[in-house]
């Protein structure tokens, strides 16, 4: 799915950190491109087009909010 498409579909934009230990198990070549977006416990990366999805939260660390 495309950026705007995720939108459209409800995700947010994750803006927190996510570990290297994510792109090695989904072995990306690119994780400078890599853009994450979050619903309902789900990632889905939009920045490539195999769009990398996964329900597991290790690895994605939220950044707070002051």
């Amino acid at each position: 799915m495309t950026e705007q498409e995720l939108k459209e579909h409800g995700y947010i934009r994750f803006t927190g950190t996510v570990h290297a230990t994510v792109y090695e198990y989904f072995q990306c070549g690119t994780p400078r491109k890599a853009r994450w977006y979050f619903k309902d416990g789900t990632y889905v990366c939009c920045g490539c087009v195999l769009a990398c999805q996964t329900d597991d939260h290790e690895g994605f660390q939220a950044s707070l909010l002051f």
